[in-house]
């Protein structure tokens, strides 16, 4: 048996269990240390001493997992961001007059989370949203404190983020967007 097997069958197991600390997918660890093994062979570490290896591979698997999460996070951005252009785009094509079936649908859908809120949310989200209205001047026409206007607006929104698909949010952001640009970002940030 040559001294990269003996290696190879002495550390797979160990480093197999390490790598599982950090990655939660054994296929992927699998794949992980496959490439690890590779640059052992490829660059003659499995010649090192016992003392050298040892940290050497147990690094290298660490690192390795370490990109494979920083790369999962990336494409799970990258996911996340198309998610939300994909309906821009589409709302932006038919901006013109038309709108889509798609969010005629939604609109009503909307409608109806924003109808099924308590009297108390339903009235801070009209004002607010769809009269343009700021927190103190809902709180003046209200006779509430401007924090209660806040703390209704917060829940509205919360409970209305919970009823509705993302497209759905997106499309009540813009009916909001044409009304009032400043209060979206509150929306969007939430």
């Amino acid at each position: 048996m040559s001294l990269f097997d003996q290696i190879f069958q002495r550390y797979y197991q160990p480093l197999l269990l390490y790598g599982l600390k950090f990655v939660d997918d054994e296929n992927e660890v699998h794949d992980i240390l496959q490439e690890v093994f590779t640059m052992v062979w490829e660059n003659q570490k499995h010649k090192l001493n016992e003392t050298h290896l040892k940290p050497y591979l147990y690094n290298a698997v660490r690192n390795g997992c370490l990109n494979y999460l920083r790369h999962k996070l990336v494409v799970s951005k990258h996911i996340e961001k198309q998610q939300i252009t994909l309906p821009l785009l589409e709302l932006e094509f038919y901006k013109s007059g038309e709108k889509s079936l798609i969010e005629k649908q939604d609109l009503e859908i909307i409608n109806k989370a924003i109808g099924s809120l308590t009297p108390e949310y339903r009235e801070v989200i009209e004002l607010s949203r769809f009269e343009g209205l700021k927190n103190r001047e809902i709180a003046e026409k209200l006779q509430i404190p401007e924090r209660t206007v806040e703390t209704r607006l917060y829940r509205a929104l919360s409970t209305l983020r919970k009823k509705l698909t993302k497209n759905q949010v997106f499309v009540l952001m813009n009916m909001i967007f044409q009304t009032t640009e400043k209060q979206t970002v509150y929306l969007i940030e939430q």
